[in-house]
């Protein structure tokens, strides 16, 4: 079978891939700083397209940044300023994940548990305080972070899960001047995954 296009065809293949710049559409009409896009703009772009990218203004102009920052200045958090500077010491310390297991979990494989963290019920926190004693150490525990503080130490640490103040405990080691911080930790499935 032959098949052409007549003109009339052609015609209204023109008007579908390039339309006519008098419509009074409003979709033709461009939002305050942005350009429509084409297939032009697919791949590497030229030196007069950047130009024209970094005049733009409004809602879609692009974040200025100074040399090859990966992030904008106000996409970053400034730890520094969240916390006072204190010329402490910041002490050692050591995090473990614990799970209560049963004998159905560790020979027959039965329960839900796996040896991953996402099973894990408790944080343990060992902190070395040398030379403290017990009545010098102050603990707060809330349910981001524990502050541990001493005349000689400090430490600000944030939890990697959201804990429970209430249902967690404290143990001082003296014979090794360790702080012993069992936390209860509380993720939004646990009701779920035990």
């Amino acid at each position: 079978m032959d098949s052409y296009l007549s003109p009339t065809d052609l015609q209204a293949l023109q008007n579908l891939i390039c339309p006519s710049k008098d419509s009074d559409s409003e979709d033709d009409l461009p939002q305050a700083g942005a350009r429509k896009l084409g297939p032009g703009d697919i791949g590497a772009s030229s030196d007069l397209s950047q130009d024209s990218s970094q005049n733009r203004s409004g809602p879609h102009a692009p974040l200025q940044s100074k040399g090859d920052d990966i992030w904008h200045p106000s996409e970053a958090v400034d730890t520094q300023s969240l916390q006072d500077y204190d010329p402490r010491e910041s002490p050692e310390y050591e995090m473990k994940f614990k799970q209560a297991v049963t004998a159905e979990d560790v020979y027959l494989g039965m329960g839900f548990k796996t040896p991953s963290t996402a099973s894990c019920e408790w944080l343990s926190v060992l902190v070395k305080l040398p030379q403290e004693t017990r009545e010098k150490v102050e603990l707060s525990v809330e349910s981001e972070a524990i502050d541990v503080r001493s005349p000689r130490y400090r430490l600000h640490l944030p939890t990697p899960h959201s804990v429970d103040p209430n249902a967690s405990s404290a143990k001082w080691h003296s014979d090794t001047s360790t702080l012993e911080i069992t936390l209860k930790l509380t993720r939004e499935l646990d009701n779920v995954n035990f």
